[in-house]
């Protein structure tokens, strides 16, 4: 090994060391430092000329871009060209929330901004972060990056390969690739000595003496570099070249340090016979090792995120952000149709999302000092960018509503009503609107198909404003349709109807031959798809599918619509337990608790769907009510978890299982817009305890597909339900059909993710059985039940 590359940069943490807006404006000061360094370093001829500073990521550089002198944007951008300052073209360091279209957007607007200056960029960094998205790659990819330099944070994580400081080739489904190099720490050069550190030096597995570093640096670097250059050479590591990453100071978001120039210079002067330390942009780093690395292997797949478990911290805030992207994406389908789109709210809407996915999430102090003002005013203002982004897009939905003829008036019992499919696929969709009036005794409303005269069955049902009415229309894809709706008054009702169905009490619990289901709805619920049996006391007891003749009901905690909750003891120090968890998710002693079902409620029982109550007795909880809506002429079922949390310092998680029995069935997920099999579709040595999805999960089959959405809570968590040795992704089809939970709530983590989990919120989901064994039908139909339509009152 002959020469040490060094990237010089920031680690760019939007919170964590401080108020977001106060880095924002620190890494736009460490721009600017960085062009002084430099420029005084020409002027004088001194050693500073050689000087190489890294944008990690391009967000510092527009925040740069929109504050500076129009002299300070020439030198910058001078100094680009020069070769003294390099470009990331990765925005922020993302968890797998990210939105990739916001994301291809602000790419192609980056690219459009060097490109004006007539500078290429080709090259992206990331730093700390566990893993990227099959579709951030790809967002890469397709706007002509060349190569990227990761470094993984291995705190509950891992590199994956099996090693670091290796190369690879990510392939697209395309055909297209990016060359990668996962690199280390992102402190490494720190760690080494590159500028002296008197931290513990956890990646090279030494301590020296504190004073050491101070009084022989040179030394010490010396040292540390042949321990290092030993410990690859007994490993097999093939090339003459060695990548550093450096911070100016061993921390986050850490300024510019010329010192590092000066211990370099020094080091040759000493050791440069026989390893030279050179500082390297990001493009000059892929031009000198892509040559050497042109016989990397190569891999396509998902590098899975082993840090995607703290959106499991903040659930209610992430309902918000998921509801903020469908708005988004609703609004984006609409615009298309009436042509007007509003370019400040879309930049609106595209900045918060993004903001909100940025790995950070909150103050370092958030588990061990949550008492403090700065760690509630980072979650505070993180929380504002995913409100602030619902607004934007709301807004813009609102805005196209009334373009396309919503009225804005939702009070009067007779009207028309619009519906616009958004999604790819034609078939029977629920359709939803309210009126906003307080009718007591309203107990029918007419709907009519304008363009065919036929009436549909329809659905009265209580709402906070007034009524929901729903029914069911068949739509062609993307179709646009009027309704015409109509009170339908009836006359006073007596108790004696002639019919022997219900009693004087208005209990249906007889047998009759004019009512032969609803004495049963206490027990079952049945349609021509599923049907579905309960018991107070025994819970869930047969979950069938007719169509496939089925049972699909899993036992233990793998039992569908039965939430489970986990808990490991924290006895001393919720740092340091939590630390010690490593890469799994609880304790060696973690405590399962299964909801117990405690009594079975009729809400609601029409024409259109079945609405029952069940309560559960969860610990950890106050409340545990899954609310189940089961159509009776749709293959489709709607559940939502309702829960009041309570508060606990203790290692803590809350389940819902999606295991279901489906014989010689693959399981798929979607991330940033590109599908995937948890535990096949993967990069060797990645993560496969959990995955970040953007819409929720489907099992394929050859008599057909069930489909999950999962519309408030991304996380799925798969495999066992207990603390064991962690698997590394391999390939194995087996490891496609563990068991699945979606995976509501944690406060695993030990620094900057939330361990207040308390409050009340509901989480929703909907199951659909899908007759087709066409995996791109099943694939879309889950997309489109994202989605699902627009409707509203029309002029």
């Amino acid at each position: 090994m002959k020469k040490i590359y060094v990237v010089h940069h920031s680690h760019t943490d939007i919170g964590y060391t401080d108020l977001q807006e106060r880095i924002i404006y620190n890494q736009v000061c460490d721009i600017q430092k960085a062009i002084r360094i430099i420029k005084e370093g020409y002027a004088k001829q001194t050693v500073e000329k050689q000087f190489k500073w890294n944008c990690e990521t391009y967000f510092c550089v527009e925040k740069f871009l929109e504050m500076a002198e129009p002299r300070e944007k020439e030198d910058f951008f001078r100094l680009v060209k020069k070769g003294n300052i390099g470009i990331s073209a990765n925005y922020l360091n993302f968890n797998d929330l990210a939105d990739c279209e916001a994301l291809d957007r602000k790419t192609k607007h980056m690219l459009h901004i060097f490109g004006e200056q007539g500078i290429k960029v080709d090259s992206a960094m990331t730093a700390d972060i566990n893993g990227m998205s099959m579709g951030v790659r790809d967002v890469l990819i397709e706007n002509g990056i060349e190569f990227l330099f990761t470094n993984i944070h291995t705190h509950h994580g891992m590199f994956p390969l099996h090693k670091n400081q290796e190369p690879y080739f990510w392939k697209s489904e395309n055909g297209r690739r990016l060359l990668v190099w996962s690199g280390d720490h992102y402190n490494l050069g720190n760690k080494l000595g590159i500028i002296p550190t008197k931290n513990r030096n956890l990646l090279l597995r030494n301590a020296p003496e504190n004073e050491k570093y101070s009084e022989q640096p040179i030394e010490m670097l010396y040292q540390n570099i042949r321990r290092m250059i030993e410990m690859y050479s007994d490993t097999g590591y093939s090339y003459d070249f060695y990548i550093a990453a450096l911070s100016g100071l061993h921390s986050d978001n850490a300024p510019p340090n010329p010192e590092a120039l000066h211990i370099i210079s020094d080091f040759h002067e000493k050791y440069g016979d026989e390893i030279r330390i050179e500082m390297v942009t990001l493009s000059e780093l892929y031009g000198l090792i892509k040559d050497q690395a042109a016989d990397a292997p190569e891999y396509t797949g998902d590098l899975n995120d082993w840090w995607a478990d703290g959106v499991g911290s903040t659930p209610y805030v992430v309902k918000h952000y998921k509801e903020a992207q469908r708005l988004g994406k609703a609004a984006d389908r609409l615009e298309k149709r009436t042509g007007k789109i509003d370019g400040t709210l879309k930049k609106a809407s595209d900045d918060n999302l993004l903001l909100y996915a940025e790995h950070t999430w909150g103050d370092s102090a958030t588990v061990t000092e949550p008492y403090s003002t700065m760690a509630l005013n980072q979650d505070l203002r993180n929380n504002s960018y995913a409100s602030k982004a619902h607004e934007a897009n709301n807004m813009r939905k609102n805005v196209q509503l009334q373009l396309l003829g919503d009225i804005r008036e939702y009070f009067e019992t007779k009207g028309t009503v619009k519906a616009i499919n958004l999604g790819g696929l034609p078939g029977e969709q629920l359709v939803e609107f309210y009126i906003e009036s307080f009718w007591n005794k309203v107990a029918e409303v007419k709907i009519t198909d304008c363009e065919t005269g036929e009436i549909l069955v329809s659905q009265v049902s209580p709402h906070p404003r007034g009524v929901l009415i729903s029914f069911i229309a068949c739509f062609e894809a993307g179709q646009e349709k009027l309704f015409l709706f109509e009170e339908q008054i009836h006359g006073e009702e007596t108790d004696n109807n002639h019919r022997s169905v219900a009693g004087i009490d208005y209990v249906r619990d007889v047998m009759s031959p004019y009512d032969s289901k609803t004495c049963y709805l206490p027990y079952q619920l049945e349609n021509e798809w599923f049907c579905l049996r309960y018991k107070v006391g025994e819970g869930i007891t047969s979950f069938y599918n007719k169509k496939t003749r089925t049972e699909m009901l899993k036992d233990g905690y793998e039992k569908f619509f039965t939430p489970v909750y986990e808990r490991t003891p924290v006895y001393h120090d919720v740092f340091r337990e939590r630390t010690a968890l490593g890469r799994n998710i609880r304790g060696i002693n973690a405590q399962h608790y299964q909801a117990e079902l405690k009594n079975v409620t009729v809400l609601e029982d029409g024409p259109v769907f079945t609405k029952i109550q069940f309560d559960f007795q969860l610990e950890g909880t106050r409340k545990s009510l899954i609310i189940l809506q089961f159509f009776k002429e749709l293959p489709r079922i709607q559940f939502t978890y309702k829960i009041a949390k309570c508060l606990s310092e203790d290692i803590e998680s809350v389940y819902l299982p999606l295991s279901l029995e489906t014989a010689g069935s693959e399981q798929h997920i979607i991330k940033g817009g590109r599908w995937m099999r948890p535990g096949i579709d993967q990069i060797p040595g990645t993560c496969m305890e959990f995955y970040m999805s953007d819409c929720g999960m489907l099992y394929q089959g050859k008599e057909g597909s069930i489909l999950i959405n999962t519309l408030d809570t991304p996380l799925l968590y798969y495999g066992e339900m207990e603390h064991h040795a962690i698997k590394l992704c391999d390939g194995s089809v087996e490891d496609n059909k563990r068991p699945v939970y979606s995976w509501i709530m944690n406060n695993v983590w030990e620094t900057n993710f939330k361990l207040d989990l308390s409050g009340y919120c509901e989480f929703r989901y909907s199951l659909e059985f899908c007759g087709t064994g066409d995996i791109n039908t099943s694939r879309q139909r889950l997309l489109d039940n994202d989605l699902g339509n627009v409707a509203f009152i029309a002029g």
